[in-house]
């Protein structure tokens, strides 16, 4: 397989969420060209599985992207090669991953296989996880390798994060006719009191936008929503926020929701990204360690799938690349970094058939 070809492939193919038919195909392709059957679930997922008997282990990546934004600011085109990386949208989050573990497979598929795994490649992460829901509904592995940006190190989970919307209601008035009553003023005093209020142990909260509606710059507005973004740890108490979120003044706290599709799946999902934690004592986790050599796992500093995954099965988290190069125009990942987390893969399956 001309690894470094799909790659570059993948990152051109700009997979928005909702449209990520293009790179779909190309991970198809390839799986078919490795001589496994590989399908598309009813949510657009790519699935392909290697080995039969138990226990089985899944790899599993998004295959969905945040926008390119102007390409004058990226130092290479889409896809390049240069400075021994590759570079553009999806390199590291998380395109990276996903061909690292199609490298994976052709290792394992040489060797004796003593469980089977499974390629999961999921849309739609990006924007709340439809994807994995969906999958994780019908999967009931041993394990789930989640393969985000972690510069080649075992994951454990990370915080959760919610966007909390604040709504101010007010009446709409020709700005010449206005009188004193605006919401806007509602606005200000609600943020004044929001910086004085104790936040909750393990909660930090910030605000982010504010926007208008109608929206017209010479009418009073009819309501005013202030976005609140929301990171929380597993024994916070949200609930116990957003009670005191609506003591602070006259407006509508909650958190909104969206109707998401992909293919035959609608769902409608909270701005809710909940967290995760493996404990720090799980026997797979310590298994997991041991046949990497390394002595404790981290925590991602953003939001994944590990969550609707982990309501099946343990998440263990391992991506190439810089994380912190996400979403930004800087996105790439060292074409050896791809291939140490290949190896990295095979280890870890293979550590986990072993443990079971």
């Amino acid at each position: 397989m001309d690894w470094v070809r799909l790659l570059s492939r993948l990152v051109q193919a700009e997979s928005l969420p909702g449209e990520e038919g293009e790179a779909a195909g190309l991970l198809l392709e390839a799986l078919k060209g490795m001589g496994l059957e590989a399908t598309l679930d009813e949510a657009g997922n790519v699935e392909a599985l290697l080995g039969e008997k138990e226990p089985e282990v899944v790899l599993t990546g998004h295959m969905d992207v945040v926008p390119v934004g102007d390409p004058a600011r990226w130092p290479y085109p889409q896809g390049a090669v240069a400075e021994g990386a590759l570079w553009g949208r999806g390199a590291v989050d998380m395109k990276g991953s996903l061909v690292a573990m199609l490298l994976a497979l052709e290792t394992l598929a040489r060797g004796a296989l003593k469980g089977r795994v499974r390629f999961l490649a999921v849309v739609q992460e990006e924007v709340g996880g439809l994807g994995s829901r969906f999958a994780a509904e019908r999967l009931s592995p041993l394990a789930f390798v989640l393969g985000e940006p972690s510069l080649g190190r075992l994951m454990r989970g990370h915080r959760g994060r919610a966007e909390v919307w604040a709504d101010f209601e007010g009446r709409e008035i020709h700005a010449a006719l206005a009188g004193p009553e605006n919401p806007l003023f509602d606005l200000g005093a609600y943020l004044l009191a929001l910086q004085e209020l104790p936040l909750p142990k393990g909660i930090k909260l910030t605000p982010t936008r504010v926007d208008t509606y109608p929206g017209a710059r010479n009418q009073t507005p009819g309501v005013v929503r202030l976005y609140l973004d929301v990171r929380y740890e597993p024994e916070a108490d949200l609930d116990g926020l957003l009670a005191a979120l609506r003591t602070l003044g006259p407006a509508s706290v909650y958190l909104p929701e969206e109707e998401r599709a992909s293919g035959e799946v609608r769902m409608t999902l909270p701005a809710l990204w909940p967290p995760y934690r493996l404990p720090e004592d799980h026997p797979l986790l310590r298994r997991a360690l041991q046949a990497l050599g390394q002595e404790e796992a981290g925590l991602w500093p953003f939001t994944t799938d590990a969550p609707y995954l982990g309501a099946k099965a343990p998440v263990l988290g391992l991506g190439p690349g810089d994380p912190a190069l996400a979403h930004t125009p800087m996105e790439h990942v060292p074409l050896r970094a791809v291939e140490e987390a290949a190896q990295a893969y095979v280890r870890l399956v293979e550590a986990l058939w072993n443990a079971a």
